[in-house]
């Protein structure tokens, strides 16, 4: 008798040493953060106009749905896992989105009302932008469905917690803008509900690579203008961080870098672009078939300014910090599983001691 007591004891502060282990998480662990919606001189979190001339066709890396470059399926490619990033439509262009087209789209939201985009990642997870996020208050998601408003065939999840990125700043400018959002339970996945493919550290996309920006921000950059009601899908030509720098301190001069490594940059055309309500939102390229996401919508000069990019977080950097978040998430929980269990068990072995 006396040694089952033993036992159990064992195991709980088995357990204990453990969940202190754990404890010890990657950074970024912590609730929500208070910080502005969008940065001051960004117009909202805007994402990026489109692209002067014409994108390569293919590259090294990756370079838009013709390139070739590593396989989509190979282990070394995505952060989570291959079965990701999967459309069961055709692009064929246009401003409204086909449902099913971006499976991936979420709408972050308060009170029901949208505040900003994402994507999901994993069942049980979303993926941000960590200036969406403000303190004190709690989020949903929508998602399965092109309407913002409407539910035909979407689901409203409640956000069980929020991890923001550790070294989230926004002065000077905005820098490491992303945040993982864990939900109170997964989603099955359905032609409308699919996860996107979040891409290694190594992985790099190549300059001039057409991609999508997809949300229900503004359609226009006026104070006036009002949300989209149906998700808008625009298309963006990759500009690495270096390039996009340079035009922007030629539109806006300062002493300071305001575009940095782990950024990324897109444009096309003159009012090609996303606006307040897009943040948070994905940039996703096609890759072999299979869609990557990128860059999250982070921020930008105005709404589709001829010659200005958009500013992005790159994804790659920060998939380590992605799978450690997750991974730490599901031994966390697994070990809050076992001890409620021991709780349970050991007093009924008390019960039948003599």
């Amino acid at each position: 008798m006396a040694s089952a007591g033993g036992g159990s004891l064992g195991l709980l502060a088995w357990l204990l040493v453990l969940q202190a282990r754990l404890a010890q998480a990657p950074a970024g662990w912590r609730t929500p953060v208070s910080s502005s919606p969008s940065p001051s001189w960004g117009g909202g979190g805007e994402e990026p106009a489109a692209a002067q001339g014409s994108p390569k066709a293919s590259g090294s890396s990756a370079s838009g749905s013709s390139a070739s470059g590593p396989s989509a399926s190979g282990p070394s490619l995505y952060a989570f896992t291959p079965v990701c990033g999967n459309s069961f439509l055709k692009i064929l262009g246009g401003a409204d989105a086909q449902e099913g087209r971006w499976p991936w789209q979420v709408s972050l939201r308060i009170n029901n009302r949208h505040v900003c985009g994402g994507s999901l990642i994993l069942a049980q997870w979303v993926l941000t932008a960590a200036h969406c996020i403000l303190s004190r208050f709690h989020y949903s998601v929508k998602m399965g469905d092109v309407s913002v408003y409407t539910r035909n065939t979407s689901l409203i999840i409640p956000v069980e917690n929020i991890i923001v990125y550790p070294e989230f700043r926004t002065l000077r400018t905005v820098q490491n803008d992303l945040a993982l959002l864990h939900l109170l339970y997964p989603v099955n996945f359905t032609s409308n509900i699919q996860p996107i493919c979040i891409p290694q550290q190594t992985f790099q996309v190549e300059a001039g690579t057409r991609c999508w920006v997809t949300g229900w921000g503004k359609l226009k950059e006026s104070v006036e203008s009002v949300p989209s009601e149906t998700l808008q899908e625009v298309e963006q030509y990759i500009i690495l961080y270096k390039k996009c720098n340079e035009m922007i301190r030629s539109y806006m001069p300062s002493t300071t870098e305001l575009v940095l490594e782990g950024m990324i940059c897109g444009y096309n055309q003159k009012g090609k672009d996303a606006c307040q309500g897009d943040s948070g939102g994905p940039m996703v390229c096609e890759y072999n078939a299979t869609w990557i996401q990128v860059g999250i919508v982070s921020w930008g000069v105005g709404c589709g300014r001829e010659g200005i990019p958009g500013v992005y977080t790159a994804t790659s950097p920060y998939s380590k910090w992605m799978v450690a978040v997750v991974n730490q998430a599901t031994s966390l929980y697994s070990v809050v599983f076992l001890i409620l269990l021991l709780c349970f068990v050991q007093p009924l072995g008390i019960l039948v001691m003599p």
